[in-house]
This record gives structure tokens, sequence and C-alpha cells, in this order.
């Protein structure tokens, strides 16, 4: 008879020493790591508090003479008393502390924002050139990245901004012009052609929205058209031709505003523009047709003195679009002119009246109001100038600097290549590494498809490629934002110099400082999210 089986009771596991469970160790460590935070950020603000103590309730004056805390800030609405070089919006001295540190900030998101854009170019086609077949195109990339990576940035500042804008660039008066285009570059910068808007822009640009919507119907309608029919009725040609017929006649329209005046004395007889012509010719002896000036300067028949002479003066607000508008068709008619601007439309009246100009440009709307204040106002009449939606401002010298048009400075040009030099030899190697991690079979399959290299790496390599590039990518971003504090190198008055500057002046080092901080941090967090987003789009679905 078989025996009986008896069932064996399991053994009890030994249960593990709390110094032993890592569950409960775990815990300890969180516990202890929040305890040390606790007690930091309470040395921390205890310390704040002590040093804020010390500095007295003087830091803290309100508006109307009391203490509190709330009226931190309240310093910030004095004038600053101090100007600033680049100003991409206008600012003076007499402004608050917060326009000026606003100046500043736009300073800065001006030199992030092209930074951004023009490394982003460099170190692509830098990072496809290391991976070149072509011995040259390749060393010359490599030796680049090497150099660029491996020397300081702020040394790399200083050596463009005084070895090669300072020095070997030459003074304004001798500005270097390529091919004659409305382009100069001189030790102060880079002057160049920039458009200015008129109060018809906005009139042209619905135009071109209605041109971009028909277009987009059109686009449409004839895509049903040659699935219906089965045959081809050059989509492209159509759509184009259409839109450029739109734009014409948005220009066309939009030209037919008459905002835009020239008040003159009713002495010098001119009714409507092609009389500035006629004036100014009969002010020249020995020339029948203004085209003729530079011809007759270089005969010797007439003198730049009787040039300067004979010129037309105008008086204009300063930065204003009507001067862009009036000038550019002076100079289609060759007509000499000479420009006072002030800052004020009272000092330009004034200087109209005192006869310091002979013509005073603007808004219709604006020279009726000025000519009513005028001694003797029916003596002053209203010419109307065409106006265009848009104008070309051209750089023009006088005397010891450029006016008109736009301008890079000397201290943009220099921190703008030395960031973009800097962070583009990174984002190079990002790019070469980005393109090495695509499986050659990838290319092999493009070239055999008969894609040309060009398809390859824009339809095939680089798409796959960005999954790699924009984590690293975003990190290089935001070191060329807070690398461009080292912009105080050149004199180039961002928002850390500009802060400094404010903190020396107003003696508020935490206020300033909280600000600064708080503004980098915002900046980085903005740069973040988009290339986060970005990177979300761009990643490869998978089921």
């Amino acid at each position: 008879m078989a025996g009986e089986w008896t069932p064996i009771s399991p053994q009890g596991q030994e249960r593990i020493p709390p110094w032993r469970d890592g569950r409960v160790l775990g815990v300890i460590a969180q516990v202890v790591f929040v305890g040390l935070m606790i007690v930091v950020a309470g040395w921390f603000l205890g310390n704040i508090a002590t040093n804020i103590e010390s500095l007295g309730r003087s830091q803290f004056i309100c508006r109307d003479g009391t203490f509190s805390y709330r009226c931190a800030y309240d310093f910030m609405s004095a004038d600053a008393q101090f100007d600033i070089a680049e100003k991409p919006i206008p600012y003076t001295p007499s402004d608050s502390y917060w326009r000026a540190l606003g100046v500043a900030a736009l300073n800065t998101a001006k030199v992030v924002v092209l930074g951004i854009i023009l490394t982003t170019i460099l170190g692509t086609f830098v990072g496809i050139a290391r991976l070149s077949q072509n011995w040259l195109v390749s060393n010359v990339a490599k030796w680049y990245v090497d150099l660029f990576r491996n020397t300081p940035l702020v040394l790399q500042l200083i050596f463009i901004y005084f070895s090669f804008i300072l020095i070997l660039l030459p003074n304004i008066q001798e500005a270097i012009q390529p091919l004659g285009l409305p382009i100069f570059i001189s030790q102060r910068g880079l002057n160049f052609a920039w458009p200015v808007y008129l109060p018809s822009f906005a009139t042209w640009v619905a135009f071109l929205v209605l041109g971009v919507i028909q277009a987009q119907v059109l686009w449409v309608a004839l895509g049903r058209r040659e699935e219906q029919t089965g045959h081809e009725s050059n989509r492209v040609t159509w759509v184009i031709v259409s839109f450029v017929a739109v734009a014409i006649a948005g220009w066309s329209l939009a030209g037919n505003t008459e905002s835009q005046s020239a008040l003159v004395s009713t002495s010098i007889r001119v009714r409507e523009f092609a009389d500035f012509e006629r004036l100014v010719t009969s002010r020249l002896s020995g020339v029948s047709q203004l085209n003729d000036i530079d011809r007759a300067l270089a005969s010797g028949r007439i003198s730049q003195e009787a040039v300067d002479a004979a010129a037309l003066s105008i008086c204009v607000l300063r930065d204003s679009a009507s001067e862009a508008n009036f000038t550019a068709q002076l100079r289609s008619y060759s007509i000499p002119y000479t420009v006072q601007r002030t800052t004020r439309q009272d000092q330009a009246t004034a200087a109209y009246a005192e006869g310091r100009c002979e013509v005073y440009i603007g808004t219709t709307a604006v020279l009726a109001a000025e000519r009513n204040v005028l001694e003797n106002s029916a003596a002053h009449a209203l010419v109307p100038i065409y106006e265009a939606p848009m104008r070309w401002s051209l750089p023009r010298l006088e005397g010891f600097n450029f006016v008109g048009g736009g301008k890079m400075t000397a201290e943009f040009t220099a921190i703008l290549i030395g960031l973009v030099l800097n962070t583009g030899a990174s984002v190079a190697e990002i790019v070469r590494a980005g393109i090495q991690s695509v499986s050659k079979g990838q290319s092999e399959a493009a070239k055999a498809l008969g894609l040309s290299e060009s398809q390859r790496l824009r339809l095939v390599v680089l798409p796959q490629a960005l999954r790699v590039i924009i984590p690293p990518m975003t990190s290089q971003y935001l070191n060329l934002a807070k690398n461009s504090t080292l912009a105080q190198a050149v004199a180039f008055p961002d928002l850390w110099t500009i802060s400094y500057t404010t903190l020396n002046q107003s003696g508020r080092a935490l206020q300033i400082m909280l600000l600064v901080m708080g503004s980098y941090l915002a900046l980085s967090l903005f740069i973040s999210a988009i290339l986060n987003w970005y990177n979300q789009k761009t990643a490869i679905v998978e089921r």
C-alpha cells in the first residue's frame, strides 16, 4: 500500500530589516532631502530678510513718502537719466527705468532671435559639409568647428570687435559700398535700405489677403477641372498671374489716397509735384535738365556749391514715413535736396515759419492743422503728394553719420557674429551626428529611386535626423540666449548691460537682480517650450 502523502507547510520567509529594505531607505532619503531643502530655503529667505533689513526702509519708499514692501518697484517709474545707443523703439533719458529696460529687452530679443535663425542655417550647412566627400570642404568645416569650439567666446567677441571691425573696416567717410548697392560697411557698422510703410499699406495688405484667397479658390477650381477633363490647366501660372494682378490693382488703388502733402509758400508757385523740378531747374544756370547735373559737375559747367544752393530744403519730423515717400520721388526726378529733421511737430512748424526750409512734409491732416497756426495761413498752400503703400528708405551720408535706411551698429554686429560663429560650431556637430544616426540603407534606397543628393538630404535623411538633432539643439539655443549677456564686452546695450547701469544709478540691487533673473528665466522657458512642442511634432509615431 502506497504511503500517505503529507503536505509540508511552507517555511516562513525571514523579514528584511528596515536598514536593508530599499523601499524604506528610498522614503527616508526623500524625507531627508526635503528637510534639507526646507533648511536651505529657510536660510536663504532669512538671509534675504536680514539683508533687506540692513538696507533700510529707503529701499521701499512709496510715492506718498511711506514705506512698504509693495512699493519695491516704485523707483522704476523715475527718469532713467541715461541714454541708450541702440534704440529699437523711441527712447529719451527722460523716460522711466521701465522703458529703459524694455528697450534693453528688445535688444536682447533681437540678438537672440536673429542669432538662433543664423546659427541654425550656419550649423546645418557646416554639419553637412563635415560629411562631404570633398577633402577641402570637409577639412575647412572641421577646422572651423575645432577653432570656435575650443576658444572662449569672450575672446572671440573681443577679437571680432576690436581687431576686425574697428581696425580693418574703413571709417564712415570711406564706407565700402559693394556693387553700388545701397549698402554701406564701415567702422560704425552696416547701413542698408529698409522698407517704410505708409498709411495706405494697410489697404494694400487687404488686397494681398484677397489675392491669396482668390489664388486658393482658383487652384481648387482648376484642380477639379483637371479631374473632370483629364487635361492640364497650368494651375501654377494662372494662380501666380491672378495673385500678381490683384496685388498690382491693390497697389494702384491704395496709392490714390491723398494723405500725404507738402506745405509751401504760395510765392514759389508750386501747385503739383512736377513744379518742384521746374523750381530747382530755374535756380541752376547752365543745366536744362536735372538728369544732367552729374555731367555738368564733371565738366565744370556748375559747381557743387551752386547745386547745394539750388537744392530743395525740406522740414520733416524725424523718422517720418512722409520723408521716405517724398524723397524717393525727388530722387526719381534727380532733384537735389537737403533735409532738416526735428523731434517734435512744433519744432518743424517753427523751422518752416522762420524760413529755415521751404517745403514742410507730412500727412495732410497734420499739415492742415499746422498751417492754421501760422501767422498768415492764406500765404501757404498744401500740395498733394503721391503716396505709395511702401517706400524704401535709403541710407545717405550727411556730415559724419548716415541717415535713413536700416542700421546694424558695430556693437550689434560683433555680438551677433560672435554668437553665431561660436554656437554654430556646436550645432554643426549636432547636425553631423544626427545625419550619421540615419541608417545608410535609407540613403541607398533614396539613390536607388533616382533622387539627387539634395533631394536625398531634404526628403529622406534630414527628416529622420531631426528626432536626434532637436533635443541637443534646445540646449544650444538656450546657451546662445544666456551667452548674449557677454554683449557687455563689446558695449552693446542688452538687458544685462542696461540692468547693471540701472542698478548703479538706483542702488536697488535686489529688485534689479530679481527682474533680470526672471527675464532670462522666462526667455529660457519660452525657447524650451517651443522646441519641446516642435520635438513632439517631429517625433516618430509608433503604434
